[in-house]
């Protein structure tokens, strides 16, 4: 047979040789290496891959959404139902009055208390347990439970019960605050909410009763006591008063609250009739000392001084004409001399008479002064006597003023103990609910999808992660750095994969025409003389891919044989010539022609895996399958071996050493890349020429060709089904119905 040529594609000279040459292959070996370091740290997901893997696990998320829904509705459909009644207090806080006297009232002039640390207190008395024991007690909740069928219960274990159904929730911004209660009975609910409140008020009113008799209580025994030491400081006072001879005048409260002595009182009056002598003394002086100088009389001697001047008138006036001889003038100057005499003598006595005024002032004064002077004395002694007084006669006035005090703050807590100002108030009453609060089956429900869709997404999205399997050939590029050379379409149910591969209209035909092309193109020289398609892990669509890719060779005309390799677990056995194959080649030796079988596929020959061996790796031998592959080369364009996976056996690893290139295939969603990076290594650590990976089973979404397919096969009528994979190498057989031996 004449060797034919390679491929011929003008392309395939531009083509670097990359995907086989050795030291491109010490550079992808050390990018495995580097990348299976990596393989633990999971990539960053980003939210296309997130919608990617969703959509993929769409099925799990509608199941467990529904799942979601139903243990919702199953939960909502247990739960025995839950009446709330709310009732609202506003809250009054006290008041401090910063004016008690004046014009305003002492309501007027007050501010109130720290509302925030009020309302605080007001909540934690809500909540509180003795507000509960106070509750059970007013509703005689403890005898309707001994009342009732079940065991009877204490104080405190129903307190506890109401305590925890109770909820107090304060308003922001205001005093009003909320109370609630869940019950079973809708009744009960409003009943206890409305006694809850009912009893916060009253208990308001008994604490503040409470304090105020407590206060009353201390005020009484306070007063007691201090009325007992004012009695006992007046005592103390009389007598240190009696044994000093302190008289004392005015009684106690005059003027300032001190009283005067006898002594004090009479110096005090003499010291005024002192000064009163002392300036009636100056005056009487005065007027002596005047008279005597200027001999002024008194009022007696003017009618004398008005007739004398009237005498000298008339002698002064007649003496122009008559002689001081004449009788009438003699007449008139003895009534003159007389009138003046008398003047003299009425003068005399007037001075003698202011004189006498003078001295009786004088005296007087002296003898005040004399007086006062020994006055002084015995008050000046009295005043030290005053001094012990003084002191008891302050305590006294203390102990009185602190009577008084209490007095009238024991008079103002008696009348306000009878006024109850409540520091809270009923807003709303609890009304009896109509219907419960709780279960809410349809929020419950609608939690219950949210919960169920999360729930799912995030098990898709874990699963995807932790499984770390590759999907699509992006993963094969990033995952394991390699080149994705196709991506083969998962084929559709109810469709025989057979139908598929010999139908040149399906998706997955074209997706293997591609991949022969892609291959054709991986090498300088075109399609690789030799060619071991493997994977790490079984079932994963190595030999659909061997044989398709020897039937598209076949079918663009080149002489293709078909190699099962797979000596463990054969995928194209034929009974009739059974002890044939590359086991018998291998092990008996002969010619290789004589184990080579022909299909019905024009061009296209099959060499079985023969006879299975105890162990097939101990019979390959590098060196024996080189001679086989040369001795086959000049009668075959491709040599085509479906070799067995690569983890776990060290077949795939001796037949890729002597292959010019070997594909490695990966399911899409299943191979783990884990087990893809660990059989990569093991291949390159063989030394094996890897021209890239191909994926199978891919979802035709993931794929960008998928809609031309799709328009594609739409567009074309299928008449012509071919048969399956096994069907075309087992049951293809000659005109007289049994295989033949290829003729080489």
């Amino acid at each position: 047979m004449t060797e034919h040529p390679a491929i011929e594609d003008g392309r395939s000279a531009n083509v670097p040789a990359t995907r086989g040459s050795t030291s491109i292959g010490d550079t992808r070996r050390d990018r495995v290496e580097e990348a299976r370091e990596q393989e633990d740290d999971l990539p960053v997901i980003s939210i296309a891959d997130i919608l990617s893997i969703l959509w993929a696990r769409k099925w799990w998320l509608l199941g467990a959404a529904v799942l979601g829904v139903a243990l919702a509705l199953a939960y909502s459909l247990t739960q025995t139902p839950l009446y709330r009644s709310t009732a609202t207090i506003e809250l009054n806080p006290p008041t401090v009055p910063i004016l008690s006297n004046g014009t305003g009232s002492a309501e007027e002039m007050s501010v109130p208390a720290t509302d925030w640390e009020f309302r605080e207190t007001q909540v934690g008395i809500l909540r509180s347990r003795a507000l509960a024991e106070r509750v059970v007690q007013d509703l005689e909740l403890t005898e309707e439970e001994a009342a009732g069928e079940g065991p009877a219960r204490g104080v405190e274990s129903l307190a506890g019960d109401l305590t925890r159904n109770l909820s107090v929730q304060p308003t922001a911004n205001s005093r009003i605050i909320a109370l609630s209660y869940v019950s079973p009975d809708a009744g009960e609910a409003a009943r206890l909410v409305n006694a809850f409140a009912a009893s916060y008020i009253q208990l308001t009113l008994d604490r503040k009763y409470d304090a105020t008799v407590a206060a009353r209580d201390f005020l009484e025994g306070r007063i007691a006591t201090v009325r007992e030491d004012v009695n006992a400081a007046e005592r103390e006072l009389v007598q240190y008063a009696q044994a000093n001879g302190i008289i004392l005048l005015g009684g106690e409260g005059d003027g300032e609250g001190a009283a005067n002595s006898l002594t004090g009182d009479t110096l005090s009056a003499l010291n005024s009739a002192l000064a009163q002598a002392q300036q009636k003394r100056i005056t009487a002086e005065q007027r002596y000392r005047q008279a005597a100088s200027i001999n002024e009389t008194n009022s007696s001697t003017a009618q004398l001084r008005q007739e004398l001047a009237g005498l000298q008138a008339e002698y002064e006036e007649k003496s122009t004409y008559l002689q001081d001889s004449f009788p009438e003038m003699v007449r008139l100057r003895s009534r003159i001399d007389e009138l003046q005499r008398q003047i003299s003598s009425e003068a005399s006595r007037s001075v003698a008479a202011l004189r006498a005024e003078y001295q009786a002032a004088l005296a007087e004064e002296n003898s005040l002064r004399g007086r006062v002077s020994q006055l002084s004395s015995a008050a000046l002694n009295e005043r030290e006597d005053s001094i012990q007084y003084n002191i008891l006669q302050r305590e006294l006035d203390t102990n009185r003023a602190l009577y008084d005090a209490l007095l009238s703050r024991y008079n103002e807590v008696s009348v306000a103990s009878g006024i109850g100002a409540a520091q809270a108030a009923v807003i709303d009453s609890g009304q009896v609910p109509a219907f419960p609060f709780s279960p809410d089956t349809l929020r419950n429900a609608i939690m219950g999808l949210v919960l169920g869709l999360l729930l799912g997404a995030i098990l898709a999205v874990l699963w995807d992660r932790f499984t770390n399997t590759i999907k699509t050939k992006d993963d094969v590029k990033q995952k394991l750095n390699l080149a994705a050379l196709g991506a083969i379409p998962k084929k559709d149910k109810g469709v025989e994969l057979s139908e598929e591969l010999g139908n040149p209209h399906s998706e997955i035909y074209e997706a293997y025409a591609n991949l022969r092309t892609t291959l054709q193109l991986s090498t300088a020289g075109g399609f690789p003389r030799s060619l071991l398609v493997t994977s790490s892990n079984p079932e994963e669509g190595k030999s659909t891919t061997s044989y398709s890719l020897a039937m598209q060779l076949a079918t663009v005309g080149k002489r293709v044989l078909l190699i099962d390799a797979d000596m463990r677990k054969p995928t194209f056995a034929v009974e009739q010539h059974s002890d044939i194959g590359l086991a018998s080649l291998l092990t008996a030796g002969g010619r290789a022609g004589a184990h080579i079988l022909q299909t019905s596929q024009q061009d296209m020959f099959l060499m079985p895996s023969g006879p299975t061996p105890p162990n097939p790796a101990n019979i390959i031998r590098p060196g024996r399958l080189e001679e086989i592959l040369q001795e086959l080369a000049p009668h075959f364009d491709v040599i085509v071996l479906d070799a067995p996976p690569t983890l776990g056996f060290a077949d795939a690893l001796l037949l890729g050493s002597v292959c010019h290139g070997t594909l490695f295939t990966v399911e899409s969603g299943k191979t783990r890349t884990r087990a893809a990076l660990t059989a990569l290594n093991q291949l390159q650590m063989a030394g094996v020429r890897l021209l890239g990976a191909v994926l199978t089973k891919a979802p035709l979404s993931a794929e960008d060709y998928s809609y031309s397919y799709r328009y594609y096969r739409q567009a074309v009528t299928d008449e012509n089904p071919r048969r399956g994979l096994i069907e075309a190498l087992s049951d293809e057989t000659g005109p007289d119905g049994k295989w033949h031996k290829a003729d080489l």
